[in-house]
């Protein structure tokens, strides 16, 4: 097995294994002026401010820009602003660069900036995101210049800006389309335009022949969608596609054993975990919480569903993340356990509903989860459910235990421990004012090494609480043909496909 090397944001290293083996039946390279690649789920919007999911995130990746870009160690960069300065703890001012244009040929102008960073405060996908920031009071100071303002000292304000609710829109375009229209035939500065979206099949996209940037090598981009990871992994050995999004940890061995492909794996910002309604009885007793936490054998249960691309939590955000620190796992205790619910009243044990989505993983853990509670006495209902349903239903405060996990693109601590506070109505309902205390203070903070002791400190207390069960962080992994170059290993999944390169068969 030979290994190569890309680079990975937050100093980790993201591992490319290719190995050879019996080659199965592989097409020769397609016309270099096309990129394929499938995806496991739909867009199901392109309109940033509107949007929740990856599959959205991913393709707006190349659609859209923004006032800046985090480099592939985290470093934060220029984008659509070749500088910026700190005016004051509230403000900082954006100088932005000339020559660029939308894909309708309409030039980019600080009020388009303006326009889309109020917008990103007040629609629904992204409002809870970008709560920091001023929409209102942001500023234009001339057609090149902007005044960004934020409604307290925000230490993450770069991630965020750089962030996926962070593109920046034509106004042109959503006032004379609409909403609806423009998320599905969005207008952006970024390298490529869609050109068709088939719903339920494909979308494809044209290189913006107005692009400021670096041009892209190829001149078409197309996402198929491919909803079974195995339907996936076919397309790509017979080379329908060129590349895939969330191999199955099944699939793996085997694209390894194919000479002609290449399988790109890295640490990712993904954290599962599963919930506790602290509002409710009997999740507001600590005592409950740590009884199912620790009467689950956590290191087996990860090694036998994720099978090497999941490492077991020891923290409540992932080690990519700026400022994580190690304050686990959890022991193994089944006897605790039972002692623990004992002494909580429930000696002649406990029922409980388990509500997850029809991820595989997911499922898995739930099933595998069910029998280890049984040994203490804890009897689960296990409840699969649609994603949008689960959500929904968090929201509405019904979701009493659920199994869920978060992405946190901005690869900020802010963002990753957003489902904490006390504000956060959705699966934990937590009403704690020691951890609200942390994480303002964390947000605020603009010295790094500042930040980093108030979330391991944060970290350290969060911990002793058992809001909620810990399970694991995910790798990122890809797959492509042998031929795909400078294919991005991103934390969040979201890799910017516009600097693929294709290279000798």
């Amino acid at each position: 097995m030979r290994f190569l090397r890309c680079a990975a944001v937050a100093a980790f290293v993201c591992i490319i294994a290719t190995t050879c083996g019996n080659a199965l039946a592989f097409a020769a390279p397609r016309d270099k002026d096309t990129f394929i690649v499938a995806l496991r789920a739909e867009p199901a919007t392109l309109d940033p401010h509107n949007s929740t999911a990856l599959a959205n995130f991913a393709v707006q990746r190349v659609v859209y820009d923004n006032l800046v870009q985090q480099g592939p160690d985290g470093e934060i960069l220029p984008a659509l602003a070749e500088k910026w300065e700190v005016i004051d703890d509230l403000t900082v001012r954006f100088y932005l660069r000339d020559g660029v244009f939308f894909s309708n040929g309409d030039a980019l102008t600080a009020e388009d900036v303006r326009y889309s960073l109020e917008r990103s405060t007040l629609q629904r996908g992204s409002a809870s995101m970008f709560s920091a920031f001023d929409g209102k009071n942001t500023a234009v100071v001339d057609d090149r210049t902007i005044d960004v303002k934020m409604k307290f000292p925000f230490a993450p304000v770069y991630n965020y800006l750089a962030s996926s609710r962070g593109n920046i829109l034509c106004k042109r375009a959503v006032e004379e389309m609409g909403i609806e229209q423009y998320a599905r035939k969005p207008v952006g500065t970024g390298p490529f335009v869609l050109e068709r979206w088939i719903t339920g099949d494909s979308l494809v996209l044209k290189a913006n022949k107005n692009y400021w940037g670096t041009k892209p090598a190829f001149d078409t981009l197309i996402y198929r969608v491919i909803t079974e990871p195995a339907n996936r992994t076919i397309e790509l050995e017979t080379g329908g596609v060129d590349a895939i999004y969330d191999v199955s940890n099944s699939d793996i061995p085997r694209l390894e054993e194919n000479p002609k492909l290449k399988v790109i794996q890295g640490p990712g910002y993904k954290f599962s975990y599963i919930t506790m309604n602290m509002s409710i009885a009997p999740f507001n007793d600590i005592r409950v919480r740590e009884a199912l936490t620790v009467s689950l054998n956590m290191p087996a249960i990860v090694k036998a569903v994720y099978q090497g691309i999941a490492k077991l939590a020891d923290s409540l955000m992932a080690p990519t993340v700026f400022g994580y620190s190690k304050v686990g796992p959890y022991p193994y205790d089944p006897e605790r356990a039972r002692s623990l619910l004992a002494e909580a009243g429930y000696a002649d044990g406990l029922k409980v509903t388990l509500m997850t989505n029809e991820d595989r993983n997911f499922m898995n853990i739930a099933e595998i989860a069910q029998n280890m509670w049984k040994k203490i006495g804890v009897e689960t209902d296990i409840q699969i459910v649609e994603q949008a349903t689960l959500l929904s239903r968090a929201a509405e405060g019904k979701v009493t235990m659920g199994i869920t996990s978060s992405t946190p693109t901005t690869g900020d601590p802010d963002h990753a421990l957003m489902p904490w506070p006390s504000t956060y109505k959705s699966f934990l309902r937590i009403d704690n004012p020691k951890i609200d205390e942390f994480l303002a203070k964390g947000k605020s903070a603009y010295d790094p090494s500042e930040r980093k002791q108030v979330y391991a400190d944060a970290l350290a207390y969060m911990w002793t609480q058992f809001n909620m069960i810990p399970v694991c962080f995910t790798d990122v992994v890809y797959a492509t043909a042998d031929y795909v170059e400078n294919f991005e290993c991103h934390p969040g999944n979201t890799p910017n496909l516009a600097r693929v390169a294709f290279g000798q068969k």
